[in-house]
């Protein structure tokens, strides 16, 4: 692990952001310093004299051009945001935001937030036999996502482009990758027509969504759940974070396990758990029914992007969507 010396720029930033006004009390001392798994750079400072921790995502170059700045600066903001979506800053469903420090390249600096993420609970389930944790961890996430959706938004009905042009520039990749036969893209072809012929008959209006519910962007400290990465959270319709939830816990089963199917118990306990939590009415029961094998075939097609998985299970991925979209129209 390394470590900031107390005189280190970067170290008295932290030390202002982390106690701002304080002076007379400001922290000192040296920093540890982690890096974190991410596609970008995400340390983990530690201050051992004070047993606080914090959390920075830092930019590539600023002022921000590339995606992923870009994309970072945008998360900023919606931190900013979040009083006005009714979420208080640092309040339940997401870390506290410190600030920034671009000059040093800091483009967000975040309370730490201890505890375990999904993917873990998940790996208890699927390879210990051990699903208690799990049910009770997505009980918690099912909670966090009902108050999400439950924000005030405005009064905007959900249409079915934004999933259908997903589904078109997954095609477009997994093509490109060699993994679609030519009767995956015939499926594929057949099922986006008859999806968008569908979709009349279940309206709904758009909700504040988190827009990246894959397992390692959610906490759970303290018998609570927390959600990070919020550079996607947006209005639009809530089954972009409930299927993807449930593509993900398809994925963990058919990835550890090998058995796609063995997800479905864990499927419906989150969906019960969400219906529970928001009250829903048989109309909007029946939505979510009726339209969530698109959306978590969508999750899935995703998913088989990843090459870090083996090609068998990747073309597996894909014809399991092709299944979904397939029989979840039929029923």
């Amino acid at each position: 692990m390394n470590r900031l010396a107390p005189g280190d720029p970067l170290a008295q930033a932290l030390w202002q952001l982390a106690a701002p006004g304080a002076d007379s009390r400001r922290p000192t001392g040296e920093v540890q310093v982690e890096p974190l798994p991410s596609s970008r750079r995400v340390w983990r400072f530690t201050f051992p004299e004070h047993d606080a921790a914090v959390v920075g995502k830092f930019f590539s170059a600023y002022p921000p051009r590339a995606s992923a700045d870009l994309s970072l600066s945008r998360e900023y903001a919606i931190y900013r945001r979040l009083p006005l979506l009714g979420l208080a800053n640092g309040g339940p469903p997401t870390p506290r935001l410190l600030g920034r420090w671009p000059q040093g390249s800091l483009g967000l600096l975040l309370a730490a937030v201890p505890g375990p993420d999904l993917d873990h609970f998940l790996q208890r389930a699927c390879r210990h036999a051990d699903p208690a944790p799990l049910r009770r961890a997505l009980e918690k996430l099912a909670r966090l996502l009902a108050r999400l959706h439950s924000r005030p938004r405005p009064p905007r009905p959900v249409a079915p482009t934004p999933a259908l042009a997903y589904l078109d520039k997954m095609v477009v990749q997994l093509q490109a990758a060699g993994l679609l036969s030519a009767d995956h893209r015939q499926t594929l072809a057949q099922e986006r027509l008859a999806w968008e012929a569908r979709w009349a008959e279940f309206p709904d209006r758009q909700v504040l969504i988190h827009g990246d519910a894959t397992p390692t962007n959610f906490l759970f400290p303290d018998g609570r759940a927390v959600a990070l990465d919020l550079e996607r959270l947006r209005f639009g319709d809530r089954l972009w974070d409930l299927a993807w939830v449930a593509g993900e816990l398809k994925h963990a089963w058919g990835w550890r396990t090998g058995c796609l199917d063995g997800a479905e118990g864990a499927i419906g306990h989150f969906f019960r758990a969400y219906g529970a939590a928001l009250e829903l009415d048989p109309a909007a029961s029946r939505r979510l029914d009726h339209l969530n094998p698109l959306y978590m075939a969508l999750a899935e097609l995703r998913i088989a992007r990843n090459s870090y998985l083996s090609w068998d299970y990747r073309r597996e991925l894909v014809a399991e969507a092709c299944r979904c979209l397939y029989h979840g129209r039929r029923r």
